[in-house]
């Protein structure tokens, strides 16, 4: 059976119908890919009711192009934290974000290993070259492993 006779005769409320499918599924999963066919069905959709004796055939063809440029298009010059499948490079790195700050040693070192206190929170932290600073004394956070922050001395 012929798919275009087995259609019939499409009307523009069909394209539309599907178009608010397809942009309703994009709703639910957020992934642009729905998107684009659904702005492709609501386009075809103008088009039957502009043009009125334009067969099945037509209506789909033009449904499938408009459908594979606009992805193609999107896929092209979207900005990339909308196409990204990576996340932020320090989503679930915590200690990581604190780079470069500064923090107080919350007790006397020994060993090169203590504590420090950033902002209202209390971390392990090691120093690089082994020194142990004495407790208030002002650090720069230099690095991280896993939890532990990595100091050195301020200025």
């Amino acid at each position: 059976m012929d798919i275009f006779a087995f259609l019939g005769d499409i009307q523009p409320w069909y394209w539309w119908a599907l178009a608010a499918l397809l942009i309703s599924v994009e709703i639910l999963t957020p992934t642009f890919y729905f998107l684009w066919p659904g702005i492709a069905a609501v386009l075809v959709g103008i088009i039957a009711f502009l043009i009125p004796g334009l067969s099945t055939d037509i209506q789909i063809l033009t449904f499938a192009v408009l459908a594979v440029i606009a992805t193609v298009v999107w896929k092209k010059y979207a900005p990339s934290s909308w196409t990204s499948a990576e996340p932020h490079p320090t989503l679930n790195r915590r200690a990581e974000v604190n780079i470069g700050r500064p923090a107080r040693a919350a007790v006397d070192f020994a060993g090169g290993q203590g504590a420090v206190l950033l902002d209202d929170t209390r971390w392990s932290a090691t120093t690089r070259d082994g020194s142990n600073p004495l407790q208030g004394e002002m650090l720069i956070i230099t690095g991280a492993e896993g939890i532990v922050l990595q100091v050195g001395r301020a200025g």
